[in-house]
């Protein structure tokens, strides 16, 4: 099976949450490989609880992004 990649995004309040995407984030953090779509929302929540990095209350937010390898 093809693991997922975990991506979480940081984006601007200007930009909607469908155009957030890695290429129009302010930061994108490199998250752990699981192998399927639930653990990467459920490791996806861990690891955002884990970084160091938060959103500017008021002005960004974050977006887990869950991606097969091309």
């Amino acid at each position: 099976m093809t693991p997922y990649s975990i991506l979480i995004l940081i984006c601007s309040l200007s930009v909607s949450p469908s155009d957030c995407r890695p290429e129009t984030a302010i930061d994108v953090v490199q998250g752990p490989k699981v192998a399927s779509a639930l653990q990467c929302g459920l490791m996806g929540q861990t690891t955002i609880a884990g970084v160091a990095i938060a959103p500017r209350e008021g002005q960004e937010y974050m977006k887990i992004v869950c991606r097969r390898p091309a």
